[in-house]
C-alpha cells in the first residue's frame, strides 16, 4: 500500500472522526438546548405560579382592608346612632313633666334621707323650685347637669348620684346589648 493510500485511509479516518464528533457535538448541544428550554419552561412556571400567589395575597389583603373599613365604618355609624339615641334619651328626661319630676325627686329624698340620715341635696337651677325640702335635708347648692338630684351625706363623707346623666350612664352599660339588639338586630 501506498503512502498516498495510507495518507487517504487517515484523511478518511480523520474525516470520519470530525462527522463523529460533529455529530456528537450536535447532539449534546441539543441536549443542552432541550434541558435549556425545559428550564426555561420550569422557571416561568415557578415565577408564574409565585406572581399568581403575590397577586393572590395582595388581592386578599386588599379585600380583608376593605372589609375592615367597612366594618370600622358600620361601628362608627352604630357608635353614632348609639350616643344619638343616648343623647335623645336623656333629653326626654330632662323634658319630663314638672310634677313628675317633682314626684320623683320627693321618693328621691326620702330615699336619701333613710340611708344618709341628715344630708344636703344639689340640683339644677331649674328643678330648684320642684324641690319640697323634708326636716333634715338641707340645700346643698346648684350643680350643672340636665336633671336630678344629688345628696350628700353632713360629713360630706358619702355622696348618692341620681343625676338623669348618671342614671342613664347606669342603665345603658347594663342592657347595652338589649339596646344594640333593638336598634341593630
Amino acid at each position: 500500500m501506498g503512502l498516498e493510500k495510507i495518507v487517504e485511509e487517515i484523511l478518511r479516518t480523520g474525516e470520519e472522526r470530525k462527522q463523529e464528533i460533529i455529530r456528537q457535538g450536535e447532539r449534546e448541544r441539543d441536549e443542552h438546548v432541550t434541558q435549556a428550554d425545559a428550564q426555561i419552561v420550569e422557571h416561568r412556571a415557578k415565577a408564574a405560579k409565585r406572581a399568581d400567589a403575590q397577586v393572590s395575597q395582595m388581592e386578599q389583603q386588599e379585600l380583608s382592608s376593605a372589609e375592615l373599613e367597612s366594618k370600622k365604618s358600620l361601628l362608627s355609624a352604630q357608635r353614632q346612632v348609639m350616643d344619638e339615641v343616648k343623647a335623645l334619651v336623656l333629653a326626654e328626661l330632662a323634658s319630663y313633666p314638672a310634677e313628675k319630676r317633682s314626684a320623683m325627686y320627693a321618693r328621691l329624698m326620702k330615699a336619701a334621707k333613710a340611708e344618709l340620715g341628715e344630708c344636703y341635696v344639689y340640683s339644677n337651677t331649674a328643678d330648684k323650685a320642684l324641690l319640697k325640702m323634708p326636716a333634715g335635708v338641707s340645700d346643698g347648692g346648684i350643680m350643672d347637669c340636665r336633671g336630678g338630684l344629688v345628696f350628700e351625706s353632713k360629713d360630706r363623707a358619702v355622696r348618692l348620684d341620681y343625676r338623669f346623666e348618671t342614671l342613664l350612664e347606669e342603665v345603658w352599660s347594663r342592657k347595652i346589648q338589649e339596646i344594640y339588639s333593638a336598634l341593630f338586630g
